[in-house]
């Protein structure tokens, strides 16, 4: 997340987003599956809190260490990456304990595409390819969500055509202008 702070005087925030939310299906189903399993077990195999400590607490551990790895890394990966777009460059900052940032001026952007699979379709996300001049071209932002309107965002910046920050309604007559 871009601070206020890191922003120019009279550079306003356009959209701020997190990858779309099918990043979490898996974490969840994966902590679904693995708060189910240790009950059964706890329940079925080993019922005996007295008899059966030891393997009660090694069946907690592991679920604990399964949930750590599989669900709780992934969700605070999503929860703490995101993409922002100014009016003056496409920020994106990644990681939990060792960050990652990546800011692109909006000038030295040359063209932006997308990609989408059969599901990014049904769901409303994608890819997007900002293509820049300089030594890294290629920039992807995987499952960007509602990647049809920040594709038109990113390139009505690039044209240079006012475009108001998000949650702004456009002024002007019914057809945005």
């Amino acid at each position: 997340m871009v601070k206020p702070s890191m922003l120019a005087t009279d550079e306003v925030v356009v959209f701020r987003a997190h990858a779309h939310w099918k990043r979490l299906v898996l974490p969840v189903l994966v902590a679904l599956l693995t708060g189910a399993a240790l009950w059964f077990l706890l329940v079925q195999v080993v019922p005996s809190p007295q008899d059966q400590a030891w393997q009660r607490w090694s069946l907690a551990a592991a679920a604990a260490v399964i949930l750590l790895a599989f669900a709780v890394r992934p969700a605070l990966v999503w929860a703490a990456s995101t993409d922002t777009l100014t009016t003056q460059r496409l920020v994106s900052r990644r990681g939990v304990l060792t960050r990652e940032g990546r800011d692109i001026p909006i000038d030295r952007v040359h063209s932006v595409s997308y990609r989408r699979t059969l599901l990014d379709r049904v769901l409303g996300c994608g890819t997007l390819v900002v293509r820049t001049a300089g030594d890294q071209s290629d920039v992807e932002l995987d499952d960007v969500a509602r990647i049809e309107k920040r594709l038109l965002q990113i390139q009505e910046i690039v044209l240079g055509q006012e475009i108001p920050a998000e949650g702004n309604p456009r002024r002007g007559t019914a057809d945005g202008t």
